[in-house]
């Protein structure tokens, strides 16, 4: 039985989670001007920046099994505190790195402090089962996700006019952000029995049973976020290309800005449709998600063959937003859907894999794209990367059918909302 204390405070993780996660689901800030702040205030070429970006994500992925026997010993409760805290640090290191080095280390750092860090997700679903309302899992996370998603907008509008104001502003403010919610993530622990794995210093770590529908996941969940996130870069440049032969340089910028508002306000409302109809959907939502995903891409491509011109920016315009509304919605269901799947032990390794198969994905999708571009023009890029949207659905209708299957055998839990 719990006690009084352990209720009022279960009761203040529920209220406070969905801001927390919101305020610190990235670096506010710096996602909206990475590229600006690190080529016009830091002076880095874009080789530079590549490099940044592929040594951090390469170190991060090869530390992963440590990072996580590390979690497994310290619990969920340090892992959250600890991954906010290296947050923080990256964060004073990108903005006030005297050199390359400097920003090398808060790069590495950024990437490794989103492994401890997301042991949140493990965390709300622990004290959810302790207060008795685990089904509660998908509402909270989705809450939190669309505060981020009305942040990332409001700092979309006004990110561009603080960087000219002075380039550090944006940055120091991220940095302050990220100080408070340092702090207030402090306060927040696991009160289950699962936060931390006993075991002795010699024992390894349990891992995560592979098991054939939990191979589908990863494997699906990889594709869609490769597509996703090399699909959101490709597309943007897709559509500036398309405006540079309509426009004039000032009129292109306008556009795109205008492009950026829209996709971060479809995020946002994405986020809160889907956290309204998933309690009708439930599993068919990867009917939806992916559907929606292939869907953007023909609108794109329907865009770069369309003769009028502003039937051509509308349907591009659509097609990009369309692929940051999914994005959130299909993040949340695979986590919800895995947690139903294997053990509490299991949680805090599945939550690694998920983010591993992201990171390969994503890194899989950029070597194919960059290979496709070294010899075609940027219209065969969005083709291949939609014919990688069309195998995701693909994989859905798979995976689907053997959710029904395990949950006929009672291998899978049904999801209640």
């Amino acid at each position: 039985m719990r006690s009084k204390d352990t209720n009022i405070y279960l009761k203040y993780f529920t209220k406070v989670y969905p801001f927390l996660k919101g305020m610190t689901d990235d670096l506010l800030f710096f996602i909206t001007i990475d590229t600006l702040f690190f080529t016009m205030a830091k002076g880095l070429s874009a080789q530079e920046i590549v490099f940044l970006t592929t040594i951090s994500s390469f170190v991060s992925m090869t530390c992963r099994l440590s990072l996580i026997k590390i979690i497994k010993r310290i619990g969920n409760t340090f892992s959250v505190r600890l991954g906010m805290f290296l947050l923080l640090l990256s964060s004073c290191l990108l903005t006030f790195g005297s050199n390359y080095f400097f920003l090398m280390l808060g790069k590495i750092i950024y990437e490794i402090a989103f492994v401890f860090k997301d042991m949140e997700t493990v965390m709300l679903k622990n004290n959810l089962r302790v207060l008795g309302k685990e089904e509660n899992y998908y509402r909270l996370a989705n809450r939190g996700m669309t505060v981020y998603a009305m942040l990332t907008f409001i700092i979309a509008l006004t990110s561009g006019m603080l960087f000219n104001l002075h380039p550090y502003l944006p940055m120091i403010l991220g940095t302050l952000i990220a100080l408070i919610g340092t702090l207030f993530y402090f306060s927040l622990k696991d009160v289950s029995p699962n936060n931390q794995i006993k075991m002795n210093i010699k024992e390894k770590p349990k891992r995560l049973k592979l098991s054939k529908i939990i191979g589908i996941i990863l494997i699906s969940y990889a594709i869609f976020y490769g597509v996703v996130t090399v699909g959101q870069q490709n597309a943007k440049l897709f559509i500036q290309y398309e405006l540079t032969d309509l426009y004039t340089p000032t009129k292109v910028s306008l556009y795109l800005s205008v492009i950026v508002v829209f996709s971060r306000f479809s995020r946002l409302v994405g986020n809160i449709i889907f956290g309204k109809i998933y309690i009708y959907l439930k599993n068919r939502s990867l009917f939806l998600l992916t559907f929606l995903l292939f869907i953007s891409f023909l609108l794109l491509l329907g865009g770069y063959f369309c003769s009028l011109t502003w039937l051509k920016f509308i349907l591009m315009t659509v097609g990009f937003c369309i692929i940051l509304g999914v994005r959130d919605p299909f993040r949340l269901y695979t986590q919800d859907l895995i947690f139903t799947i294997i053990s509490p032990e299991e949680q805090q390794t599945a939550i690694s894999y998920i983010q591993f198969s992201r990171k390969l994905g994503t890194m899989i999708c950029s070597l194919l794209v960059s290979s496709l571009l070294l010899k075609w023009e940027m219209v065969y890029v969005i083709s291949g990367i939609s014919i990688l949207a069309f195998l995701e659905i693909l994989l859905a209708i798979r995976l689907f059918n053997m959710i029904e299957n395990n949950k006929k055998n009672g291998l899978v839990k049904k999801i209640k909302r």
